[in-house]
């Protein structure tokens, strides 16, 4: 069985697969097969009431969909990035950790095959140092151990309180001042550089406002200056114009017209005129 176009179905194909493929012959090379004589007319069969060979619908399964989730350059290469920063963060703090720690080992006891095995290097360190801190107290390094895992504990979740508590805030923070993300990015780099870590800040129950009112002091009031003067000299300019413009004259109240017109006669001229009269 073929569909409309001429290929052929799943079945078809599972079938020749299997080794059981129907054999079809050429239609103009068939030899009809032979036929007795008709005798008599064969009974009519009524087209409306012959029922047709039933047959099974086609069915095709569906192309397979590729479920493989489509590679993102940008994402793997932040990814990459954050990856290697992560190891090179981790490969300077331990260096840094055991340049200023003393410690009864050498970097090159942790050398495997030329190449060096920084997590069993910091692991042994915080060992010495779990080992060091329980001695001083004169307890055992397991329960040191314990202590310190606690303590790491407390300060995740401080951390993740605070992270919750300055999400609220810097939601606040640019509301009010409308700020934009490389303005507050900076905002953060100016406290850090000036000693005033905004998380401590939030942590001590201040605001980001408050916090940036004190940190551009200078730059709030100069801006603030800058705006009186501008509007008190744009006040300034708009009463100069007003003083100095002539008053166009009412068309419902036109100028009356002088009954006894001077002809550009000054008053002493009017005097000596009505003197001269009286002669």
């Amino acid at each position: 069985m073929t569909n409309d176009n001429g290929k052929l179905t799943m079945e078809e194909i599972l079938a020749q697969a299997a080794g059981n493929e129907p054999e079809t012959q050429d239609p103009e090379t068939q030899e009809p097969e032979p036929q007795e004589p008709e005798t008599q007319d064969p009974e009519p069969q009524d087209p409306e009431t012959q029922e047709p060979e039933p047959q099974e619908p086609e069915t095709q399964d569906p192309e397979p969909k590729d479920t493989k989730p489509k590679s993102n350059p940008l994402k793997d290469l932040r990814d990459k990035y954050t990856s290697e920063k992560s190891t090179r963060e981790k490969i300077d703090s331990a260096i840094q950790k055991f340049s200023a720690g003393d410690y009864d080992f050498s970097i090159k006891d942790f050398v495997v095959d030329g190449k060096m095995d920084y997590d069993a290097f910091a692991q042994a360190m915080e060992d010495a140092d779990i080992e060091a801190a329980a001695k001083a107290k004169g307890i055992k390094p397991e329960v040191q151990a314990e202590i310190e895992r606690m303590e790491r504990e407390r300060v995740e979740l401080e951390k993740e309180k605070l992270q919750v508590a300055m999400d609220r805030a810097l939601t606040n923070f640019q509301l009010e001042l409308n700020l934009k993300g490389d303005e507050i990015n900076q905002f953060f780099k100016d406290a850090l550089a000036v000693k005033k870590n905004p998380y401590s800040w939030i942590q001590q129950g201040g605001t980001l406002q408050d916090l940036y009112n004190i940190l551009y002091r200078d730059k709030i009031m100069q801006s603030e200056i800058d705006k009186a003067v501008s509007e008190a000299r744009a006040k300034w300019d708009e009463e100069a114009v007003r003083s100095t413009k002539t008053p166009a004259p009412n068309p419902a109240n036109p100028p009356r017209q002088n009954p006894n017109p001077s002809n550009g006669l000054t008053m002493n001229q009017l005097l000596e005129e009505a003197a001269k009269r009286r002669r």
